[in-house]
């Protein structure tokens, strides 16, 4: 039996999923990133779904389906996010604690940033389209969200692995700690994302088809960019794999005591002190 790339990829793309799941039991990850962990098992579970139901349902009941577990696994992303900052920002372990008008601010900033990009990236469907069969309108927003959902997710992605790097080795959390190698991934993931978004985007507002063969050129371009995708998440699965196996780093002799470093624009950074075996916030 021939197999195809897309097939060659799926299969690639199921054994690493299943191989990050099994190195997150097997090390003892998930204790630490439950929901990362969470958000892999979902990833699974989807893979499998749309290969197994794709053709075996109808169009209408598999749309449901596929749309409806990537508006979950957009939520879980951000999960996944708000898991890997709180571990950064607010373990204490450098002698720092970001204060909760920090939080708010960089979240407020983040988040208006994503959805100022959502908003403004590509066309949204009038309010009457949308109206246009009633029967359809639930599952039109479920596509919708969806779509919008892992866009804004991606370009969130993308910001907060940047400050993780900028400002995540103050906190005691440098380039070898899982924190920063998973925001790193998923960012990669994230930028690939947003590169066959945009491409896919020029070309259905650029390319206006006349014959049918314009028509099977433009699918294969388009199908060549989704698996160039595909495998670029294998290639972050197999990172994954690799410093998920690896331990952290022990902890420096720096690191015991606090660091003074000047204070983020806007945000303010709380010592601690390490008396006892809880840090506290200095008075």
């Amino acid at each position: 039996m021939h197999l195809t790339i897309p097939e060659i990829l799926w299969a690639l793309v199921l054994a690493g999923h299943l191989m990050l799941l099994i190195i997150l039991m097997g090390r003892d990850r998930i204790r630490s990133f439950p929901w990362f962990t969470a958000a892999i098992a979902v990833s699974t579970t989807r893979l499998l779904a749309d290969h197994l139901l794709h053709g075996k349902i109808t169009t209408l009941a598999f749309y449901w389906q596929s749309y409806s577990s990537m508006a979950v696994d957009a939520i879980i992303g951000v999960l996944v996010l708000v898991e890997l900052t709180r571990r950064v920002f607010s373990s204490g372990k450098a002698g720092l604690l970001l204060k909760p008008k920090g939080w708010l601010g960089w979240t407020l900033i983040t988040f208006v940033i994503s959805i100022a990009a959502v908003w403004a990236w590509g066309p949204w469907p009038s309010w009457k389209a949308l109206n246009a069969d009633p029967q359809q309108l639930p599952l039109l927003l479920v596509v919708l969200t969806a779509l919008k959902g892992q866009l804004f997710l991606a370009l969130l992605t993308v910001q907060v692995a940047i400050l993780m790097r900028l400002f995540g080795p103050r906190f005691g959390f440098g380039w070898k700690s899982h924190a920063q190698q998973i925001a790193l991934g998923l960012s990669t993931n994230a930028l690939g994302l947003l590169v066959v978004q945009g491409i896919t985007d020029t070309i259905k507002r650029n390319v206006h088809l006349t014959t049918r063969e314009q028509y099977e050129h433009v699918v294969r371009l388009v199908t060549n960019i989704d698996n160039a995708h595909f495998a670029l998440w294998f290639i972050v699965l197999l990172w994954l794999i690799v410093w998920m196996w690896r331990d952290e780093p022990g902890p420096s002799s720096t690191a015991m005591t606090p660091i003074p470093v000047e204070e983020l624009p806007g945000e303010p950074l709380i010592p601690l002190t390490l008396e006892g075996t809880e840090p506290g916030i200095a008075t």
